[in-house]
């Protein structure tokens, strides 16, 4: 499954969980690429916003299933998720599952999926109490069924989920909590007491569509998302689906894994720091102490063999990309 990397140095980043409150009142609903999924995110703050991205079982289950998006991403957006929520106004995406006997992904892991989700307090995946959201409601269609999947802290991959079925017209769910549980084969270490105490630290929530390790194709649109209670239904497939095109990145090595601007990534190996996803932005990098000791343009990668051993935030911003990432040089 895909790994994250925690951002934003260990201070700031309790600071910053500690400070934020879920917002009861719809997450997204179609107005833009963010939702809003807590009371700091309805103001501009970019270490609290939340993107849409997706993800599938490429990057580390060594499959080959992705998402195509029916807008690309050049022009002034940086992103696949905005252009389409500018002319559709929701989440409109095809999905390609691929066998796992045709990459040899089936001897290690033998399942396919792809999926489209939004962390809750931004790029950071910082815990979120949601239980006073009292559950979830969706507007949506699937050609195939659907896991509606909340992250938890300290759940891993066996994260409550309640299933959708599959559905040809925009279709109202409202789920209570209580209609989430584990899958049956979650390990000790991860498992829950009640799906309550996952709700307490939330990270993430997710539209996964899984291929039964067979081939699929199909479409998923997302019109709404939030607390339950406040998704309103009442929505329509817009006609400019039919003059949008499919943008196939699996075939661009570069863009394989391309995702919304919350994807954007840095890593580091040693003491290289690598960007990928990144276009058009700058960087600092800051200690402990909120002191920047190192910034400009981003590149490809930076060298930082000149920065001491220690906690650092590295903060990037630009027109498609605001985002915190934390490292430790050793």
């Amino acid at each position: 499954m895909n790994k994250k990397i925690i951002v934003a140095a260990v201070a700031a980043l309790s600071a910053v969980s500690m400070a934020e409150t879920v917002n009861n009142d719809i997450w997204f609903n179609g107005t833009s690429q963010i939702a809003n999924t807590t009371k700091e995110s309805l103001e501009p703050n970019y270490e609290s916003s939340s993107y849409w991205y997706d993800y599938d079982d490429r990057a580390n289950d060594k499959g080959g299933s992705y998402i195509k998006y029916p807008y690309d991403s050049t022009g002034n957006y940086g992103s696949f998720i905005q252009p389409m929520i500018d002319s559709l106004g929701y989440i409109f995406v095809k999905y390609v599952l691929v066998d796992p006997t045709t990459t040899g992904q089936n001897e290690e892991y033998p399942y396919n999926f792809v999926g489209m989700g939004f962390n809750l307090v931004g790029a950071a995946q910082a815990p979120l109490d949601i239980t006073s959201a009292e559950g979830l409601c969706a507007t949506y269609t699937s050609d195939s069924d659907v896991t509606l999947t909340i992250d938890a802290d300290g759940t891993g991959n066996a994260s409550c989920s309640a299933k959708l079925t599959k559905t040809a017209t925009p279709t109202l769910v409202d789920l209570d909590f209580s209609k989430f549980s584990q899958p049956t084969w979650t390990p000790a270490a991860q498992k829950v007491s009640s799906c309550a105490e996952a709700f307490a630290k939330a990270t993430a929530v997710k539209f996964q569509i899984d291929g039964q390790a067979s081939d699929a194709q199909g479409a998923l649109r997302i019109f709404e998302v939030g607390p339950k209670g406040t998704c309103k239904g009442e929505k329509a497939v817009s006609q400019k689906e039919e003059s949008a095109n499919s943008y196939d990145h699996h075939a661009d090595p570069d863009a394989i894994s391309q995702k919304a601007v919350s994807a954007a990534n840095a890593s580091l190996s040693g003491r290289i720091l690598s960007f990928s996803g990144i276009k058009s932005a700058s960087y600092e990098i800051a200690n402990v102490q909120g002191q920047v000791v190192k910034s400009g343009k981003v590149e490809a990668s930076i060298n930082l063999a000149g920065l001491k051993a220690g906690i650092y935030m590295v903060r990037i911003s630009g027109k498609s990309v605001n985002m915190n990432k934390k490292i430790l040089l050793k």
